[in-house]
């Protein structure tokens, strides 16, 4: 596959699976709420997951890793921030933090075949988990993990 920005998004998912790993792990290390962190946790082990099939797939394909330690501190500091404000602020920014993300890996997705396309529909509907779960949380809605969870269980 290829396209102008093709090296870039797949970076980007690196940088994304970095980046909220280090987020959900530190908001949970200082969320007092345990079901909030039992949340945080649950979102972490999915960018956990999606990290090793982003691994195992630039190794498989023979594709350069670069770690993007940048965004890990980014994601620490964020994660602080998100740890400590309300929920519902909370929600709104990882919502919101999505969308940025989406577009990079529907176009991935949009611009793959077999086999690929499997791994990008994966890494896109990881993404739109985590925005249905934000959305979930933001409507009190009970089973706002179920999309996280259902990829967790794959």
């Amino acid at each position: 596959m290829k396209y102008a920005q093709y090296k870039e998004d797949l970076q980007r998912i690196h940088e994304s699976e970095v980046y909220g790993r280090a987020v959900f792990a530190t908001a949970a290390r200082l969320t007092q709420n345990a079901e909030r962190k039992a949340k945080w946790l649950t979102l972490k082990a999915l960018e956990e997951e999606t990290l090793a099939r982003y691994l195992a797939y630039v190794t498989k394909t023979g594709q350069p890793v670069v770690e993007p330690k940048v965004w890990e501190l980014k994601g620490y500091a964020e994660g602080v921030a998100l740890g400590l404000m309300p929920w519902s602020l909370a929600m709104r920014l990882v919502r919101d933090a999505t969308g940025p993300f989406q577009e990079r890996f529907l176009r991935l997705k949009q611009n793959s075949e077999k086999p690929d396309l499997e791994f990008f529909s994966y890494v896109y509907a990881h993404e739109k988990a985590i925005e249905a779960f934000a959305v979930k949380e933001l409507a009190n809605e009970q089973d706002s993990l179920k999309a996280v969870e259902s990829l967790l269980a794959r």
